[in-house]
């Protein structure tokens, strides 16, 4: 055990010094294998590229018992496929691997200080040497040109080894490198501010990494021979059997089992060898190379340990233990830093050389154990105790027949290794004038890299960058090619494929997916994307199994999942098979995915008619603060769909909403973001701001003006403001927009324009002819629906109660029921209004909207009569949404009727709030506020009102009226312009006579206040 931790004898100076600089090797080793694990991962990354995609979509469904209207808007999916991004550059891995590699100089630095004379000049020379090519005239250090800084460079650290060497070589390691390292960093300091360089470690690493391979492919061979020597040891380390200590009785496994796990490891390296030189193409099972060093590098350990006590020829604990870990750190630095940059020639040098170093001089040192330790072995006696005493060939020997065999392999492969290390290092300059912003000469080191080595991955995808950046689609489309020759990777088909899509070469797009997915069979970028790209296609099969596939095999699994969704939505048939896919959503906070789900439960409504009540959940990200940046596409569609689905009143959601649609940065979706302000506005029953965004929509957007005059005037038939409704349907042509105009023109008791529209709306529409042709009565009405209609607007009809009560359906029976009693109750017949409800069915089958018709038309008799009790028990029954305002004035006009002013008061308040644009609402509510006098509020709630009804005789008077009281005489004047159009000549005369005296009474009012 005390041979295995050789290091706990030595002083404390010494032990921790060097577990410290061990503890740095063991962080590069993790950090070269984090970098190897992630690959091509290191540099280039998945994004994920969002569309919209437009589906029609029934958003809001409302019905008067008779007909029910459909309010249509688009909805938008979103479909997302992965991109592979550009080449990235990371200078700050740069930094941080010349950090690493100025403590790998200071171990060695201060190792050498110890060495003989001999020993130290050639190592002196060595490192001088190698910083003499680090080439830090490119740093442009103000007034350093030329080799000025080299020498100055080398002058400090030689001057100061030197005086280390020559006449300090009492001090400890300690000191040495204390020095070394404060010199280091002032150095550094004064480098880092001096230079004007963009990123002067990038550019220092770049230009010096051919001295870093130098010293790592030196360093390799090295310990080339150390899993041989450990080998060695395990054949040959014992212990003795029964109780004898005498070593002839030690049990090995002896020189034939050296011999045996020698040749396979041989073999080993041998198959990747001709592997590598395409000599076999064999699918073999082969140990990897970088474990091959890895295993070296911690063998060597103990090994040069050995290699130092046994030859006695520097101090191990001084200067050799610091020696091995400085270059084992800078070998695995430089070798994590090829990994973490993708710089796959760097990758490949370092492969060639670990197989071919290992092969020669595992061969040559097994030759040497051979040769010299044979008789031993066959003792069974420890070798290892005496490897690098040999009796008959000096270890060096071995060693030069071992450079002379790595040079043979070298060359069998036509100096490969040589040429990847110059497309490595090329490919390093090019990063560096990449990420400097100068592209031309980023360019031209990379396309130097291709002369050496055409199929170098790095080089191709870096071009391809490049060509991305500038729009050049055709180059980026030949290097993704270059690239899949060699070393292909999913992100290189992804790229390919979007070069494709690009140039509009859609079926190559698909083909290179396929082609990809044979070649990485398990990537699930490679299947999401080719689902996404069947999904444009008519083959819903094959995308449906291609994006299903892609769940799981993901990293992220809400981008495929999120792209079932939108598949489900763009494909009702799918929906058919299995109506359960739109309500078995899961929860996830992810925008893309929340969106798909909206949308998919508003295209199974509109579908299938499946009205679902259940209110959506508000999508997590608008929960939380939202910080001022833009809106992706996700969560704008989320957004979106989110205002189309939600009916209840949201105050928050149309803040967001308006603060998200006037900043600049969301200026792609502004007319979208309106529309989704307007619907949320008009659930908020907000419909004053709701119309004037529809109609700001419709007046400035042509193409969709049409179907925002749709909604728009599908609102106004569900507020009751038909006149409205007709005129907003009467811009567009299309035949839907026609039939809701004849509609809006029938409520509104305008028969006669309204019969030309019914007879255009029926022309290829037998449901529509059958009830124009009763309405006119070209026949007598035959269905139920048929009587219901007629009962309810051939109020010039006396006897279309007749119809009424041969209708057998209860709900039918019930709504045209309360159309009766509501006109009996307008020409002040109650009972008779009495009769009819008491003859209403009462059955539990009648529909949500029939039993709030009915109950309303109760309270309204209710209000009638004066009957406060009653009133008050119908006002309490439930009743739809639709209906609360009704509800509310109903109960007002009790309460107004039977002098309770204060009660009346608050629920016409109410009643306002929910439909602040009802003319009959407003103006009894403005007249009980004139009544007490608040003549300014009452007047701020008819002018609310009065545009969207200024053909409403009785909110006409009302304005008038309150226009006198607030001497607003032009006004009042105006309106009573307007309302000789609105009414009877007769009711006209009258009120002018009203007028006329008030406003007498004014002028005399004033008159006296002028005396």
């Amino acid at each position: 055990m005390s041979s295995l931790f050789f290091w706990s004898a030595w002083s404390r100076i010494y032990r921790s010094t060097y577990l410290v600089s061990l503890f740095f090797v063991a962080v590069s080793v993790i950090l070269f294998i984090v970098a190897w694990a992630q690959g091509l991962g290191n540099v280039v990354h998945w994004n994920v590229l969002s569309e919209l995609n437009e589906l029609p979509v029934t958003f809001q469904t409302f019905s008067d018992g008779l007909l029910d209207y459909a309010v249509n808007s688009k909805a938008y999916a979103v479909s997302e496929q992965f991109v592979a991004s550009a080449m990235q550059i990371r200078p700050g891995v740069a930094t941080a691997f010349l950090i690493g590699i100025s403590i790998a100089f200071i171990l060695l630095i201060s190792a050498v200080t110890r060495f003989d004379q001999v020993r130290y000049l050639v190592s002196m020379a060595a490192l001088i040497l190698g910083l003499a090519f680090f080439r830090w005239e490119m740093l442009e250090v103000p007034g350093l040109g030329g080799n000025y800084l080299f020498l100055i460079l080398t002058f400090v650290f030689g001057s100061v080894s030197y005086y280390f060497h020559a006449f300090r070589a009492d001090y400890p390691i300690t000191v040495r490198l204390a020095v070394f390292t404060l010199l280091t960093i002032v150095v550094a300091a004064l480098l880092g501010a001096l230079s004007p360089v963009a990123f002067p470690a990038m550019i220092v690493v770049s230009y010096g990494m051919p001295v870093l391979l130098v010293f790592s492919v030196g360093f390799i061979f090295f310990i080339a021979a150390e899993i041989i020597a450990g080998l060695v040891w395990i054949t040959s380390a014992g212990k003795p059997e029964g109780s004898s200590p005498q070593v002839s009785q030690r049990r090995t496994l002896g020189f034939n089992n050296f011999l045996i796990v020698s040749f396979l490891y041989l073999i080993n390296l041998a198959l990747i060898w001709l592997k590598n030189t395409r000599s076999i193409d064999w699918d073999i099972l082969a140990i990897s190379p970088f474990i091959l060093y890895l295993t070296s590098v911690m063998l060597g350990i103990w090994g040069f340990q050995r290699l130092i006590q046994q030859q006695d020829a520097v101090s191990f604990r001084d200067s050799g233990a610091y020696l091995y870990t400085g270059l084992a750190l800078l070998t695995t630095l430089t070798m994590a830093y090829a990994f973490a940059s993708a710089n796959d020639p760097l990758v490949e040098l370092f492969e060639d050389v670990i197989v071919y170093t290992h092969l020669a001089m595992g061969l040559c040192f097994v030759a040497y154990v051979v040769i010299n330790f044979l008789p031993i072995y066959q003792q069974n006696l420890p070798v290892y105790r005496i490897l690098y005493k040999p009796k008959r060939l000096e270890l060096s020997l071995f060693r030069i027949v071992g450079v002379v065999g790595v040079v043979v392999l070298l060359a069998s492969g036509g100096l490969i290794t040589f040429r990847q290390g110059v497309a490595g290092y090329y490919n390093g300059l090019g990063d560096y004038y990449r990420v400097s912003n100068e592209p031309t000469s980023a360019n031209a080191f990379y396309n130097l890299a291709l002369e050496q080595e055409f199929q170098n991955h790095k080089s191709n995808y870096s071009l391809a960058s490049l060509a991305l950046s500038q729009n050049n689609q055709t180059a980026a489309a030949f290097y993704f090619q270059q690239a899949l020759l060699k070393q292909p990777n999913p992100q290189d088909y992804v790229g390919l494929s979007q070069t494709y899509l690009q140039t509009d070469l859609f079926f190559e797009a698909v083909k290179t997916l396929q082609r990809g997915l044979r070649a990485f069979p398990g990537s699930g970028e490679l299947q999401n994307n080719l689902g996404y790209l069947y999904a444009r296609t008519s083959v819903a099969d094959s995308a449906y199994y291609y994006l299903k596939a892609a769940t799981g095999n993901v990293s992220r699994d809400e981008v495929p999942e999120s792209n079932l969704l939108a598949f489900y939505a763009r494909n009702p048939s799918v929906l058919a098979a299995d109506s359960t896919l739109a309500k078995n959503t899961a929860k996830s906070t992810y925008e893309s995915y929340q969106a798909n789900a909206l949308v998919l439960l508003m295209v199974a409504q509109s579908q299938f008619d499946r009205p679902d009540t259940t209110q959506p959940e508000k999508p997590v990200w608008l929960t939380e603060p939202i910080a001022n940046q833009g809106l992706s596409v996700g969560r704008f569609a989320s957004l979106y769909n989110y205002a189309l689905t939600n009916q209840r009143s949201d105050s928050s959601l149309t803040a967001t909403i308006q603060r998200l649609s006037t900043d600049p940065v969301n200026q792609d979706f502004t007319d979208d973001l309106l529309l989704a302000r307007a619907i949320a506005e008009y659930n908020r029953e907000n419909h004053v701001d709701a119309f004037g965004l529809m109609n700001q929509l419709a007046e400035g957007d042509e193409q969709n003006g049409a179907a925002y005059r749709s909604i728009a005037g599908l609102w106004f038939l569900e507020q009751g403001l038909y006149r409205r409704a007709a005129e907003t349907f009467a811009y567009n042509s299309d035949t839907t927009s026609i039939y809701y105009r004849a509609v809006a023109l029938t409520k509104a008791n305008d028969l006669a324009i309204a019969q030309s529209f019914w007879e255009t709306a029926s022309t290829n529409d037998p449901a529509v002819a059958a009830l124009k042709q009763v309405l006119y009565t070209e026949r007598k009405p035959e269905t139920d629906l048929e009587k219901a209609f007629y009962s309810t607007y051939r109020l010039d009809d006396l006897n279309r109660g007749a119809y009424w009560e041969t209708i057998k359906d209860p709900s039918l029976k019930t709504v045209s029921g309360v159309a009766l009693a509501n006109n009996y109750l307008d020409d002040l017949q109650w009972r008779n209004a009495q009769l009819i409800l008491s003859g209403l069915p009462d059955s539990d089958q009648i529909t949500p909207v029939a039993v709030s018709m009915r109950t309303i038309a109760a309270l309204r008799l209710s209000a009638f009569r004066r009957s406060v009790g009653s009133a008050e028990t119908m006002a309490n029954k439930t009743v739809l949404p639709h209906y609360q305002a009704e509800r509310a004035y109903w109960l007002g006009q009790t309460y107004d009727r039977t002098h309770q002013l204060s009660k009346a008061q608050q629920s016409y308040q109410e009643a306002i709030q929910l439909a602040p644009l009802n003319p009959q609402i407003v103006s009894a509510a403005a007249q009980l506020k004139r009544q007490q006098k608040q003549s300014r509020e009452a007047y701020d709630v008819v002018v609310k009102a009065l545009p969207y009804n200024d053909d409403n005789a009785e909110l006409l008077k009302t304005y008038i009226n309150l226009s006198l009281d607030l001497s607003l005489r032009d006004y009042a004047e105006n309106g009573l312009e307007k309302l000789r159009a609105a009414t009877t000549p007769t009711d006209y005369q009258a009120f002018l006579t009203t007028y006329q005296e008030k406003l007498a009474s004014i002028e005399n009012s004033r008159q006296k206040f002028l005396q």
